[in-house]
């Protein structure tokens, strides 16, 4: 597609002797001000024109004549909010524009309606970060094509009812990053996706008794919702996001407190918007994806959830889960599709085994950042497990990635995985860990990846089994001073991280089993000793890539270890010398300890007292 890029050159006049054929042209961050008629010439192929960044204050209404078959227009970041009236008929002649970028001209509501007035052949409207305040009614009448508005980063604190009325195609509508408290009649039937993220709502329901809703993504993140939405009629949605709001429990009705703020919530509420009942998800079999992240959830919603017979994805991290023991018996508790859940930033000290067989499909588990305490020991040394944690992963047949990362583990006990399931398995961050190999009993012939990242571990600290299907494992930020031996078992190691580790030198005899798959591995924050690189030319010669050799440093032996040199340059002339001055040394001290031999027998030998000492000891073998 012939185009033409006059981006940030200065301009301050429409460019002339631009070849017809041109089909887009980006004139966008230059110096135009006005465009007068007769600016542009007649350029038939012009599909797309960005004027965005030029300050433009000014379109007279031929200035953009020449250019009616224009589809794409791109006037954001300028002044257009002087003059509007006029500078709005420049965009009547363009009877073909599908595609209008407006954002940023500081246009309140009046404006924006002007501008788009009777702009029929619309499809996309950017009015995003300008000042509108209030959405009148019959804004859009003139676009009954409109498929996609984006009113994002402005101050719309009213929505007046029939802003929207007659766009039948719409589709997308972004009402992020603005001031909206309350949505009780939602009636967009015909949208796909709806965005109300950033805004300060307190209520949201969708309009009585109508059915006939499209919605599969709707994001109510970050407002001020403080009970779960009324959603009864949105029977395809099937993503929705609500988190960092105030929720604290999942039910429509807020349970009466005379010090609960969201009594309010329960004034507003109409009886006949909830039709599923007390549990406003029964309305709602086909949502797959839900986040209710960095709210004030207290308990797991296991009643909420099983009436979500399609949720796949569900995460509730950064709430306020604390023991999730605490639940029914798993005999009363049905079972949940969910494949993955996500748990983190809570303050979970025991994960009973029986979660797992209500959530039999589950793959994907993060725990990370909680306070979990898989064991503890006794003073008499003998393992007390928590109550209802023993064993936490026992029943996980279906589990292939945990994150237990930054849960202050020092120790992991015996966790009974069940053989040939987890793939993956994250325990960085747990300063003071320590493992022996009975920890990871049952992954041996299935994990692939392992991430012991940032434990403070010491080479006696870290025992790891025979994991013959590894394939990354992540040592970086320990404090190992050599490999672990059982990495001869890996022999399908292809990601090996080292780094910021005290390690002088690589064991050969362990890289050697490794030769083959290795193809990778991270090094630099090593101490490494610059004379003893015979580890390094293995790995080269292997063609195994250290993407950070640039950065790692070696020192020099017999140095105070602050004068580091960069491991790749060659140090053969000064570690020839050395060489040679240990080897004069070694040279030198058994010679001085051979003369000193000699001369304590002569001693000895002319001693006087001798003969005498020799003679005493045969008397007395003789006795003997």
């Amino acid at each position: 597609m012939p185009r033409a890029s006059c981006q940030g050159l200065g301009l301050h006049t429409f460019p002339k002797m631009l070849p017809l054929t041109i089909e887009q042209l980006d004139l966008s961050h230059n110096r135009l001000r006005v465009l007068q008629d007769n600016t542009t010439e007649e350029r038939p192929s012009l599909r797309y024109l960005d004027l965005g960044g030029n300050r433009l204050e000014g379109l007279s209404p031929g200035a953009l004549l020449p250019l009616r078959w224009l589809r794409a227009l791109i006037l954001a970041g300028n002044t257009l909010n002087q003059d509007y009236v006029s500078n709005s008929q420049a965009l009547r002649p363009l009877g073909h524009l599908h595609f209008l970028d407006l954002s940023a001209n500081s246009l309140d509501g009046d404006m924006a309606a002007v501008y788009v007035a009777n702009l029929s052949s619309l499809w996309s409207l950017d009015l995003s970060n300008n000042h509108i305040r209030l959405l009148a009614r019959g804004t859009f009448t003139g676009n009954p094509n409109l498929m996609d508005i984006n009113l994002s980063g402005n101050y719309i604190l009213q929505i007046e009812a029939g802003a929207f009325q007659g766009l039948l195609q719409l589709r997308e509508l972004s009402l992020a990053r603005n001031s909206l408290h309350c949505i009780s009649d939602f009636s967009l039937r015909p949208l796909w996706r709806l965005n109300l993220s950033f805004n300060a709502l307190q209520f949201f329901a969708t309009e009585e008794g109508n059915r006939g809703y499209q919605l599969q993504v709707l994001d109510l993140s970050h407002n001020q919702l403080r009970a779960m939405p009324m959603l009864s009629a949105l029977h395809h949605l099937r993503h929705l996001n609500l988190s960092d709001n105030r929720l604290a429990f999942l039910e429509s009705h807020p349970p009466p407190s005379p010090q609960d703020p969201a009594l309010w919530y329960q004034e507003v509420i109409r009886p006949n918007l909830t039709q599923g009942g007390q549990n406003p998800a029964a309305n709602l079999p086909g949502l797959t994806d839900l986040d209710l992240s960095r709210n004030q959830l207290g308990v797991f919603p296991v009643d909420f959830l099983s009436h979500l017979p399609a949720l796949q994805r569900l995460s509730m991290a950064w709430n306020c889960l604390q023991n999730m023991s605490a639940l029914q018996p798993m005999s009363v508790l049905p079972h949940l599709t969910l494949r993955a859940l996500d748990l983190q930033g809570n303050h979970i000290q025991t994960f009973p085994s029986w979660v797992f067989e209500i959530l039999p499909s589950l793959k994907v588990l993060n725990l990370g950042d909680n306070e979990l305490q898989l064991c503890r020991r006794t003073e008499a040394g003998q393992d007390e497990p928590f109550q209802g944690a023993l064993r936490p992963f026992s029943s996980a047949f279906q589990l292939k990635h945990l994150s237990l990362s930054r849960n202050r583990l020092r120790e992991l006990c015996p966790t009974g995985f069940p053989p040939s399931t987890l793939f993956s398995l994250d325990l960085s961050g747990n300063t003071g860990l320590a493992l022996v190999p009975s920890d990871l009993q049952g992954l041996q012939h299935s994990l692939h990846e392992l991430s012991l990242r940032g434990n403070g571990m010491e080479s006696t600290s870290l025992g790891l089994p025979c994991l013959q299907e590894l394939r990354v494992l992540d040592l970086s930020g320990n404090t190992l001073d050599n490999l672990p031996p059982t990495l001869k078992c890996s022999p399908f190691l292809q990601s090996l991280d080292l780094r910021k580790n005290h390690l002088q030198a690589l064991d050969t005899e362990v890289l050697g089993g490794l030769r083959g798959h290795l193809t990778s591995m991270f090094i630099a924050g090593n101490p490494f000793h610059c004379c003893t690189l015979g580890w390094l030319a293995a790995l080269a010669s292997a063609n195994v890539s250290i993407p950070d050799l640039g950065e790692a440093q070696c020192v020099y032996p017999g140095s105070d270890g602050s004068s580091w040199a960069p491991l790749a340059r060659d140090h053969r002339q000064f570690c020839t010398w050395w060489q040679g001055t240990r080897a004069a040394w070694v040279l030198l001290a058994v010679v001085s300890l051979f003369l000193i031999c000699c001369v304590v027998t002569s001693l000895l030998q002319n001693s006087p007292r001798l003969p005498r000492a020799l003679q005493l000891r045969k008397s007395d073998q003789g006795q003997s």
